[in-house]
């Protein structure tokens, strides 16, 4: 009788935990699915120049899906092609917590802060920089590698002749 209980028991907590399992996959599908279409929406935006709309859909799409740094990396681009650096820097700033090993954001990170250029920009955009030259090496974009490099070089040079 027991064994019948315990046995039971175990099935329905096996059941509960696989059933718990598929709602949360389908939870993640449906915030990717909605953020997808929040970035579809911002990049017409963009292509219609309504760039504060596209800023917005582009928030959406963050909050949407918080975990995908992806999100935040076209945010941040959309904000250093508007010469806004800080919120250049606050959002890849959020990505680099999102994807610590992602070398496309400490690129543009490092890069935001080189044009920005203030005194707490030196130091951290170098750092950035090399953090992007290490994680593309690891990936062995040579291509990429190449182009951080050569950020790391001028901002180098920059911060020797201040």
């Amino acid at each position: 009788m027991i064994k019948n209980i315990v046995l039971v028991l175990g099935v329905v907590f096996m059941v509960g935990c696989g059933s718990s399992k598929v709602e949360e996959k389908q939870g993640m599908k449906k915030q990717t699915v909605k953020s997808t279409q929040y970035i579809t929406k911002g990049m017409q935006y963009l292509n219609q120049k309504e760039p504060i709309k596209a800023i917005q859909s582009f928030d959406m799409a963050i909050k949407a899906n918080p975990s995908n740094p992806e999100n935040y990396l076209i945010l941040g681009q959309v904000y250093l092609r508007l010469q806004n650096y800080q919120r250049a820097i606050d959002t890849l700033g959020a990505a680099v917590r999102v994807d610590p090993t992602n070398p496309e954001i400490y690129y543009l990170l490092a890069t935001s802060r080189g044009l920005r250029w203030e005194e707490e920009d030196r130091v951290k955009s170098i750092d950035a920089a090399k953090k992007s030259i290490e994680l593309f090496m690891q990936q062995k974009n040579q291509e990429k590698f190449q182009k951080a490099v050569v950020l790391l070089k001028g901002l180098t040079e920059r911060a020797q002749q201040k």
